[in-house]
């Protein structure tokens, strides 16, 4: 699978929900954060939230399946900054459906997951999910600071 138009703003990347695929989105999340002017922090932080969620995806969206599905990344350039969506056919989740995990509790009190969408909530100006037919859509967004 090929990036569906990897230079325009409102493209998306579309490749198989592999680990080893993470470095080619993760390029094209950095390329779009600096064409929508975010600063280099907040693309580092934009860039964090994402890493986390793919890899959630890559994880659980096709668990059970003999062979991964696809995941599609795209990047739609705002006046206000830069909007992720991260779209997979996987089974239904809302990870911000979840409760946040108890951060106080010590790690061996703990619930296991939970870490990666509290670090994607913090990290992202906005974060929203909805379900789309078949498909799972989390939308992740950061704004540009004020000059």
């Amino acid at each position: 699978m090929t990036a569906e138009n990897s230079v325009a703003p409102n493209a998306g990347l579309r490749l198989p929900a592999e680990l080893d695929r993470l470095p080619a989105f993760l390029d094209y999340v950095r390329r779009m954060a600096e064409a929508a002017g975010l600063s280099e922090a907040q693309g580092s932080r934009l860039e964090l939230a994402v890493e986390e969620a793919l890899v959630n995806v890559f994880g659980y969206a096709y668990a059970g399946r003999a062979q991964a599905g696809a995941v599609l990344c795209r990047c739609v350039v705002r006046p206000d900054g830069l909007r992720v969506e991260i779209v997979d056919e996987g089974v239904p989740f809302d990870p911000l459906a979840c409760a946040d995990p108890d951060t106080a509790l010590d790690l061996d009190e703990r619930q296991p997951g939970g870490l990666g969408i509290l670090l994607v909530r913090r990290l992202a100006d906005e974060i929203a999910y909805r379900r789309d037919g078949e498909q799972n859509v989390l939308m992740i967004e950061m704004h540009r600071s004020a000059p």
